[in-house]
Order: structure tokens, then sequence, then C-alpha cells
């Protein structure tokens, strides 16, 4: 329906502007050819409306509204602009007319509630970037950031503009709602906001407080949305306290509430004691009011006159005398003690005597999904919790029961975030009707449970309780002498013969993950050798839950689990080409036992992107297959390799074994099987955390004629520290003091390094049957050669030439370079150039082994040799002592 122009200049001509603005009842003065008067649309205490009646046109000084008689009607009676030209019409004002009843406002819509709410949320990020609010509010004394964030501060500074759509229909929206006036201006700009709310929790209203007074002359230092006052400021005071101290402003109310007085709700200014708050006041059971207005003429009668109208409506009043020229504030500035001062003012010790209730003990019970805890009668139920460095995030339900029935507030928040605590305050408020400092300590003591919370541990598919029955079968396994014997004794049961040296070291391997320095295995072989089967084999001995295998990683995959998923497990990879770009993160866990990643997420409280940081902790066992043959340096140089016995006697041995399964006996073989890998999972979980010390470290011998040895050492060392770590239950405990600490450790012995000795020389070893013969029997007369001279065993100290070998060997100087260069590339001999700078010398690493066509590993000690000198160096062995 479209109003004609001449209807629309009808209304504007013909309606007295002076009449209808007294007939709103706002007291009007003649100044010269103008009217002056208070401003029905901001909190104003200078009369700042100026009214022509020449013109029949209005204007406010303060807050920039302006307009005809229709732009009034709709802003007054908050119509729009078909209503207010309806109602003028029907009314036909004249200067006489008779004051009519106001038409109350119609209520918010579903929508404008939620773009007002959009508006809270926009300025309360403001506030938080722009710190001019915030360094104002701290010369006013008002500088707790939790009361502030749980009444979400806002900051109109300007930038609302920078983000509104070019379209009108958003912008038309905010001008209905009065956030933009007229003009298209911010209405609170300059301003610190305050959301004020309706008693279902929603928001219904801004107050503004501009932060610098001297801006314009007559210009509002308090404002508020446009039309009928809506909402309240901390309302849920009124239903934690039967007495409450309602003050004129909000920035009263919130001096009040940093100093730990939370029974405070403030009013629209000196004539600002609506409906709303006596509704509430009403709904919530208020007693007593005690009314506190600033200490002037104007205060004082504004205090009166809402005394007398709170106790026309039943409610107890009391006024508050301050100290002249001062307001709430101001007392807490100037007074020395202000709380215990402004106690004595109210005449009590306690301003809420009657709330006092005796504390209850929490109860606290595990669930499930988390935890439940009721605090002095109020439940709450946590869920989803998940914890990191900087982060300690949970899914809180809030349970008020009311009348039998329950109401729920819901809301995930990250504990270690004030502004996500903030959000989660107001709801829980809202829900239970309490003040922010007893949800707040609530709060405190619900994150305090969520860093202790410790999910239970989920039982695995297959694993079974430990008997009594099961515990010593284990035992008797790790207390075994013999326990390699058992060991190679059990694979043979659960189907893998053979590789006797490859079956122990990846399950000492296995067992090192729960270590600090872990070995790592690379299984490497040609397809169908029987790799996978190996690792699987070796995996069904260990926990089903301390095992994580997968087929295929992509490139970041570890860097997003959670912190302590991998830390002591086994990492099993199927296939090396499987893992991808992943092995950038497995190499970097291997040699720092953690990797962190840097990542963009949003907050989820203001929607924001931020970087955030994700550690995965280690260390831990990594265990592949793989069917390539060359394998990139950094990664072989991290692990152990094996190589499958691909010999056609290995083969009969494996085809022997599988016609074997299907007999009679390897029927009851199989039968064991599931028995056999039980007790070695129970032996593994009876494996604790010690320390292990090696006494014999310092008299060890290895290779250093090239560079790989570096690591290689550590992996030797590593491999001697595992098998006495598995030996644990047949070492002596002891302890030393370190640092205060009490720290429990074993002692490797000789049988242990005897055993490690064995399994380096058979599967990390070599063969003299990779050398030509000629290259053998070369090898073989320099080694006697260096024994002639009595420099075996010590050929760092000896250095020959070619000539040298000719003049022992007889053999011509092409014989000597031919088959020379043979042991140089594998590493029996070590090159070193002359002090001429043209003569090679050369240094012998061969020791001896390898002669009975057995792998051995050049440079490692002879047993019966570190045995002599541990004795020389008065080294008692933990088996012999």
């Amino acid at each position: 329906m479209t109003i004609e122009k001449e209807k629309i200049e009808a209304v504007k001509r013909g309606v007295d502007l002076l009449a209808l603005v007294q007939s709103r009842g706002i007291d009007v003065k003649q100044n010269g050819k103008g009217w002056f008067g208070l401003c029905p649309f901001h909190d104003d205490k200078n009369p700042s409306l100026s009214i022509n009646p020449d013109k029949n046109l209005w204007q406010c000084f303060g807050c920039g509204a302006a307009g005809d008689v229709i732009r009034f009607v709709e802003l007054f009676d908050r119509v729009d602009f078909k209503e207010a030209v309806k109602r003028l019409s029907d009314n036909g004002l004249q200067a006489r007319t008779p004051k009519p009843k106001p038409t109350p406002d119609p209520p918010l819509s579903a929508k404008q509630k939620k773009l007002l709410a959009r508006v809270v949320a926009f300025y309360h990020t403001a506030f938080g970037e722009d710190p001019r609010a915030r360094q104002y509010l701290e010369t006013r004394g008002i500088a707790d950031k939790s009361v502030l964030s749980a009444h979400t501060a806002g900051f109109a500074n300007g930038t609302l503009l920078n983000v509104l759509p070019d379209d009108g229909e958003l912008i038309g929206q905010l001008k209905g709602l009065g956030i933009l006036n007229q003009r298209g201006k911010e209405h609170f700009y300059g301003c610190v906001t305050f959301p004020l709310y309706d008693a279902n929790g929603n928001p219904a209203g801004i107050y503004g407080r501009r932060i610098d007074d001297a801006a314009k002359p007559g210009c509002a230092r308090h404002l508020y949305l446009t039309g009928q006052r809506l909402g309240l400021f901390n309302r849920q005071a009124a239903r934690a306290h039967k007495q409450i101290i309602l003050t004129e402003s909000v920035i009263d109310s919130l001096t009040l509430l940093c100093a730990g007085i939370h029974n405070t709700i403030p009013a629209y200014g000196t004539n600002g004691v609506t409906g709303d708050h006596l509704a509430w006041f009403k709904q919530c059971g208020v007693e007593t009011v005690h009314v506190c207005f600033d200490a002037d003429d104007t205060g004082r009668k504004a205090a009166k006159k809402a005394a007398a109208r709170l106790e026309s409506e039943g409610f107890t009043a009391h006024r508050i005398d301050l100290p002249d020229g001062q307001d709430i504030n101001d007392f807490f500035l100037l007074t020395a003690e202000p709380a215990t001062a402004f106690k004595k003012l109210i005449g009590t010790g306690d301003p809420e005597p009657e709330t006092a209730v005796k504390e209850k003990k929490d109860r606290y019970t595990a669930t499930d999904y988390g935890f439940a805890v009721t605090i002095d009668g109020r439940r709450y139920e946590a869920r989803g919790i998940v914890r990191r460095e900087t982060k300690l995030k949970a899914t809180i339900k809030g349970i008020a029961t009311d009348k039998g029935k329950d109401r729920f507030h819901v809301d995930t928040v990250d504990f270690y975030s004030a502004r996500s605590r903030g959000f989660l305050l107001k709801g829980l408020c809202d829900l239970f009707g309490l003040d922010e400092k007893t949800i707040s300590d609530d709060l405190q003591k619900l994150m305090q449970h969520a860093e202790s919370y410790r999910p239970p541990k989920e039982a695995q598919p297959g694993q079974t309780q430990m008997t009594a029955g099961d515990k010593q079968k284990a035992l008797a396994l790790l207390e075994n002498p013999n326990m390699f014997d058992e060991i190679l004794a059990d694979f043979e049961t659960v189907g893998y013969t053979g590789e006797s040296m490859n079956k122990l070291l990846c399950y000492i391997a296995a067992v090192s993950r729960k270590m600090d320095e872990p070995l790592s295995v690379m299984i490497q072989s040609r397809s169908a050798a029987g790799k996978s089967f190996l690792q699987d084999t070796v995996l069904s001995l260990i926990p089903i839950g301390e095992v994580i295998k997968y087929t295929r990683l992509t490139d970041q995959a570890l860097f997003y689990k959670e912190s302590d998923s991998l830390k002591h497990k086994i990492l099993a990879i199927e296939e090396l080409d499987g893992m991808n770009g992943a092995i950038y993160s497995i190499r970097s866990i291997q040699s720092s036992k953690k990797i962190t990643i840097a990542y963009t997420g949003k907050d989820a409280a203001t929607g924001k992107l931020k970087t955030e940081e994700n550690t995965v902790e280690g260390p831990l066992m990594v265990f592949i297959t793989t069917t390539a043959v060359d394998i990139d340096g950094e990664t072989a140089s991290r692990f152990v390799f094996v190589s499958i016995d691909e010999s056609v006697e290995m083969t009969e041995k494996i085809l022997a074994k599988q016609r074997q399964r299907h007999t009679m006996a390897g029927m009851l073989s199989g039968l064991s099987a599931d028995a056999v890998m039980a007790k070695h999972r129970n032996a593994n979980r009876l494996l604790q955390s010690v320390k292990v010390v090696n006494p014999y470290a310092e008299l060890l011998t290895f290779t250093s004629k090239s560079l790989r040895a570096r690591r290689d050492h550590t992996k030797y060392l590593n491999l001697i520290s595992a098998v006495s770590y598995l030996f644990q239950y047949q070492r002596r405990r002891r302890t030393v003091e370190h640092e205060g600490q009490a720290i429990e450790y074993i002692t490797v012995t000789l049988a242990d390094i005897e055993k490690a000795n064995t399994i380096a020389n058979e599967v990390l070893g070599r063969s003299l049957d990779e050398l030509s013969p000629s290259s053998r029997k070369l090898l073989l007369l320099v080694k006697q050669m260096c024994e002639q001279d009595g420099k075996a065993g010590a050929s760092a100290e000896y250095r020959f030439n070619r000539r040298q070998i000719r003049e022992y060997s007889g053999w011509s100087d092409f014989q000597v370079r031919t088959h020379i260069r043979q042991l140089e590339e594998l590493e029996y001999l070590y090159t070193a150039m002359g002090k001429r700078g043209k003569e090679y010398v050369y240094e012998l690493v061969y020791t001896g082994g390898g002669e009975d066509g057995r792998p051995f590993m050049v440079g490692l000690i002879d047993i019966k040799q570190l045995r002599k000198k541990a004795k020389q160096a008065g080294i008692v062995d933990d088996n012999e002592g």
C-alpha cells in the first residue's frame, strides 16, 4: 500500500510538533524562538532537544537524532513510516490536544534479536582489539577482566561500518534497531558498550558510555537505543539475592561488581526505573532495594521518587546517601577501603546477608564420556575433554531443575581462553539465575576437574584381564636364563620357522619401544620372501594397544595425532612406499623424540583465524618392510636392516613347516599359539620402566673408519641396553640419588654383551664370502703380517704400504693393486694419505672372524678380551658379583 504524497505533506504541516512532544510527557521550555527539553532518545541531563515551531522540525544536539513529526513518532513509538503516518492522521493533533496514553513498543522480532546479538559480539571483539575503551574504564577503576568479559564489554570504534555490505537491506535493519542513525552513522560511536538482556536472556538493548567527555560540547555521555527502554544489566543478581543495590548507571554497577559486590542492578539514569525492573524484581522474589543515586540535587530527587515507587509496588526501599557531589564510582576511587565503607553506608557489614548458604561438598562422578559434578545443588556434565599444551577443551552441560523439570545450557568451552569462558559464564548465569562470582567459582572447579581428568583405558579387542596364572607364566619367561631359546621355540609354535637371529633382533627391538632410545627395524627383501609374515608374527606377541599399524600414511598424518598417542608405541608400516612424504615426520620423531606443527585454526569464541600448535611426543619404535634396494641415506641411518634368507635351503624349511601345519601335530601346535601369544603380551606388560647402565661401555670397540659408524655405534649400544632391559627380572635393581630424586637402574652384564654381539654379528655383520677368493687370501696374509709385527688388534697404531704387502706376500704389484681395491671398498682396510702427499698407506680394520663362513661384524671386541679388560679395570659383573 502506497501513501499518497499529499497525505504525507498534510501530516507534516497539520500536526503541531510542539504539542506532539508535550503529549509524550516531555517538558519543554521556550528559549528565544525555539523550545528545549530533555531528549527521550538518550540519557539526557541537560536539555538538548531543540524544537523549531516555525519549521515544525526538531533536532537533538546530544545524540544527533533529528527530523519532523513523522520521524519523531517513528523513533518514540518504535514503529515504521506507514504506521507513524497512520497514527498522526488518526489523532489529528493540535496544540491543545490532550495527552494520549503512550503506546508500548512492539517486542523485538527473532530476526532483530539475532542481529542485535551480532552487533554485541562485534563490539565485544573490537573492545579486545582496540585498547582505548579498556584504558578509559581503567581510569574509572574498572579493570577486572573477568567482569568485563562476563558482561560482554564492547567498543563502538567506527569499524562496524567497514564490514557492512553495500546493499541497503542490512543497513535499513540496523537503522530500525537504532544502531545506525538516519544519516547512516553509528549511534554509539565513541562509546564503551554493554548489552541489556530481557527475562529470557535475549539482548533487548545496549547501553553506551562515551569515553571522551570533551569530544563535543553538549554531547550526551550516556546513550541507549532509541525508543522505549528495554532489558536490564546484571539481571542475574535479582535471582541470587533478596536485596538489590539499585544504582543510577551501568558504570556504578560495574564499580560494585569489580569490588566483589554482586547484588547490583542499574537504572536508566535518574528517571530510569522501568516496568522491566519492577516486573523482574517481583518475578525473582526481591524483597529490599537500596537506592544509591548520585549525591546531587537531581540524583537525590530521583532517588526519593524511585524509592516511593518501589514501596508502592510492595518492596522495602532504602536510600543510600553518598558524600556530596559523588557518585558510586567517585566514592570507590576517593575512599580508603571503599568496599568496607560502602557496606557501612548500607547499614550492614554484608550487603547480601540472606544469601549466605552453608557450603556443601561437591559430588564428583567419573563417567564413560568424562565426568559429572554437583556444586551446591548445581549439576554439570563434561564430555569430549581434549587437553593440549595451550588448550583444554570440553563440552559442558549445565542442568537446572525447576518445578520438577530439567532445563539445560550446553556449550563447548576452552578453559584456557578467558573469552571462551566468558560466553559459557553468561549462559550458565542465565540458566541458574546466579551472579557471575558464584558461577565463575564453579568454572574454576570444573577446569581443575578437567585438568586432572584422564580417560579410562579402553579394553582392546582380544585383550583380557591378566590372571594370577597368566602372570606366573609371563614371569617364568622373563626369569628364564635361557629366555632366547624359549622365544625362538615360541616363534616355531606360532608358525614362523628359521631366521633365528632375525626373529630375536625384531623381538628385542619391539620390546625396546618402552625405552628412551628404541631400536627401529626395516625388513628388506624381495616380494614373497616372507618379510610381512615376520613383521606380523613379531607384532602378534606385543599387546594390541601398543601397536599402531598402517598400510599408508599421508604426508602430515602424524602431526595431528594426540600428543601421547605414539609415545612408547610401535608404528608399523606394511611397505615403505606407503609412507610417501610421512617419512620426514618419522625421521624427525626418531631423532628429536617429538614433532611439532604450526597451523591456522579458528578461535571458537571469536571466529578469527589464529596460529595454533600441535606436538606429538615420542619416542617410538618404527617397524617397516620394503622391497626397495636403494634407501636414501637419511632414512637408512635410522634403522637396523634385516634381510630375509632367500636361499633354497630356507625355502625348503618353510615348505616343510607349511605342510606340518596340516598334520595332527601342526593342528595341536596351532591351538597352543593363542596361549603363547598371550604369554608374551603379558610379559611385555610386566616389563617396567627402568634405566640401563653399561659399566663396560668405555671398554667396547667399534670401527671408526666410516662416517656411518657414528649412527651404527649408537644402534649397537642400544641393542646391548635392550637385551639387558629384556632380562630386567634377572638383574639386581639399584638406585642412585640425583637432584633429590631416587632413580632406579640395572646394569649390563657380560652375558648381555655376548648375546648382543651374537645377534649383531649374524644380522648386522658380513661374511668373508662376499670377497673374491684372491681378495680373501690377501686379507688373511695382511692380517698375518700385522700379527707377525705384533700390531694385530691395534691397527690404528700400525700403518703399512703396498710395498710392505708385496714383500711379505710375494705377490706382484698388479695383483696387490687389483685385490686391495675390493678390501678398501668393503672397509676391511682403511686408506690414509701419506706424509708426502702421494704415497697411500693403510690401516687394518679387520681383526678376525668369518673364517668358518659365518657372518661377523668388523671391529667388535672379543668377549674373552673384554672380560680380561674388565677385570683389570676392577669392574665386577652383576652375574658374577
